[in-house]
């Protein structure tokens, strides 16, 4: 069977008890296919405003083969649009920074800000020191990095209860102007606080002397960046908070530029929503924009994915582009957990993915040899595996992704709540 842009499942899906949703079925060889180098627009069929509810799950099955991450690599691909309200442009985006009055104005009075690009929210300064409107909710003072619990079986009958989670699809800049040739480098970093638990949870860090490499695109400044990943699940019971600080070197140092581009902060809030919804939202910074999509979803777990390298075909290092992708709870939205060089056999990777009770999540592993191995030709071969993965409180699942000669992977998903009923354990431990 195919997968979308030509590929096919590298390998069978050992069968085991609870499976969501079912796997690809088995083939019978593992040959290369090809297809463009170039991720090709695409992503969710759905979109983020077909109902009030919030977001889309998928309804047909040939949604659960899709696995195209929206937004070419290439500098160039800034399509001309048409229409009244185009998508804002490097020239004409609006740079209001943390002005309180300017925010204001676009989040009240510029109906063509919501035309123009994703609903806008609103950015507060960063925290130096001092007081801060959030100061005391989130202790912004404090930038320790959140801790990961280890949340065991619990004994007898099981005490955990489902949480309220924040999972983060996908990050952009946008509007920034890009004045040298080639690839930007960005460095900096986007964290979340919960309000019970304080502390940063990086969602994005880079530091400089590991800068990010973005391609640009030059009409509308926008560049992804790569989510490396939460420690662990982000709680959300009502709102949480976002703080964040993005550079983008700037090779010419005669300017005194100081390469930042935007910082601040904002609170995202889940108050009146019951059901699990999806949001894509603009903050609107002095220099550029930070675009944001992001689910809340409620009576979730914790998935935490962890894939070790256990043999790459090639014998030279860093021959091998690897791509680790999810899908949860039956959202169409793909989730962009890994996009790079693999890493080299015996590394592993550590992945935290919110998932709602009662459902499940699927992982894609795609393996390639390396483009500069394949002589600048537009199309490369690759292989690929899919899985899927039925939600719990507790337990372990294990599977292995062979990807032919090319590469093998162990992928093991562990399941966590780190919300327990208290009342109850400690009545239970009373009578033992």
């Amino acid at each position: 069977m195919e997968t979308e842009g030509g590929g096919l499942a590298a390998t069978p899906v050992p069968e085991r008890g609870n499976k969501w949703p079912p796997s690809l079925p088995t083939l019978g060889d593992d040959e290369y296919l090809s297809k463009p180098s170039d991720d090709d627009d695409g992503g969710s069929k759905h979109s983020d405003d077909d109902d009030d509810d919030g977001g889309s799950k998928h309804s047909d099955d040939d949604d659960a083969g899709e696995w195209l991450v929206s937004g070419s690599e290439e500098e160039d691909e800034d399509h001309d649009e048409e229409g009244i309200h185009p998508p804002y442009t490097v020239n004409n985006i609006p740079r209001p920074g943390c002005d309180h009055d300017k925010q204001s104005i676009l989040l009240f009075r510029d109906p063509d800000v919501e035309l123009r690009g994703p609903l806008p929210i609103r950015l507060f300064p960063a925290f130096k020191d001092g007081k801060h409107y959030f100061g005391s909710d989130y202790n912004l003072a404090d930038k320790s990095e959140i801790r990961v619990d280890s949340a065991e079986d619990c004994p007898n009958e099981c005490c955990c209860f489902p949480m309220s989670l924040l999972q983060f699809v996908d990050m952009k800049i946008a509007g920034y102007q890009h004045t040298h040739p080639g690839r930007a480098k960005v460095y900096g970093f986007v964290a979340a606080r919960e309000r019970f638990d304080p502390l940063r949870n990086y969602v994005y860090r880079r530091k400089i002397e590991n800068c990010e490499s973005v391609s640009v695109k030059r009409k509308t400044g926008v560049a992804r960046l790569s989510l490396t990943g939460p420690a662990r699940v982000i709680s959300m019971t009502t709102r949480a908070l976002i703080e964040f600080e993005i550079h983008a070197q700037n090779e010419d140092e005669t300017t005194g530029d100081d390469d930042l581009i935007i910082e601040g902060c904002t609170q995202l809030d889940k108050i009146f929503k019951s059901k699990s919804f999806i949001e894509h939202r603009r903050l609107y910074g002095e220099r550029c924009a930070l675009d944001i999509k992001y689910m809340v979803l409620v009576n979730a777990v914790e998935a935490k994915v962890e894939v070790t390298v256990l043999r790459l075909g090639s014998a030279s290092p860093g021959s091998v582009n690897m791509k680790l992708y999810a899908k949860t709870s039956g959202f169409s939205e793909v989730i962009q957990l890994f996009r790079g060089t693999a890493p080299e056999p015996g590394d592993m990777m550590s992945f935290a993915v919110a998932v709602e009770r009662h459902s499940g999540f699927d992982l894609y592993i795609e393996g390639s040899p390396r483009d500069d191995l394949m002589l600048d030709q537009k199309v490369r071969p690759y292989l690929c595996w899919e899985c899927g993965f039925a939600s719990a409180y507790h337990g372990t699942s294990e599977e292995v992704a062979l990807l032919g000669e090319l590469a093998a992977f162990s992928v093991k998903v562990t399941w966590r709540s780190y919300v327990k009923n208290t009342t109850e354990w400690y009545a239970r431990s009373r009578k033992s």
